[in-house]
């Protein structure tokens, strides 16, 4: 309970795009038994999360150990990430390697990065119309909330900032 005080004083919300208050999803109704952390992104030319697994995997496989905490440990721990992100995959395999946290690669093929889609496509269940994730004892998450929640717990630090993908015929460089 401390640790989700935490995260709702830090103001953390779902980066996936939804922006749902995080501490509400950290308190669930039922058993969590399935943790996945949507690493396939939703839509072409978004990037912002195979930036953060090149470059903190460590911090993303850390946060994800820290939302399973929080859930009471469920008894599966996935990333789904799409197969065309090859020095992401490695990447967190390493930071992966000894530890709970399953990196499973899936095609890349539109839309795997929905919620639903990537539960199906993981788990091989359907969330029924009308149900959420939490009524098959599921909980997705997406990888940059995991960090803000690591970053929120362990150095007290509130959402300010987040990686961002920039697109479009107009930038004359790439960051």
């Amino acid at each position: 309970a401390a640790l989700v005080e935490r995260v709702q004083e830090a103001g953390i919300a779902g980066l996936g795009g939804a922006g749902f208050p995080t501490h509400i999803k950290l308190k669930p109704l039922a058993k969590v038994n399935t943790l996945i952390i949507n690493g396939a992104e939703c839509e072409p030319y978004i990037t912002a999360d195979h930036c953060l697994f090149r470059t903190y995997p460590k911090k993303v496989i850390q946060g994800i150990q820290l939302l399973a905490h929080i859930l009471g440990n469920p008894e599966r721990i996935m990333i789904g990430i799409e197969d065309n992100k090859a020095d992401a995959i490695e990447a967190l395999k390493g930071a992966a390697s000894g530890t709970d946290v399953e990196v499973v690669v899936i095609p890349t093929k539109y839309p795997s990065g929905g919620e639903k889609q990537l539960i199906q496509i993981l788990t091989g269940e359907e969330v029924p119309s009308g149900k959420l994730p939490a009524n098959l004892g599921i909980m997705v998450q997406n990888p940059g909330t995991a960090v803000a929640v690591l970053d929120a717990v362990a150095e007290g630090k509130p959402l300010v900032s987040r990686i961002t993908t920039f697109v479009g015929e107009n930038l004359k460089e790439s960051l």
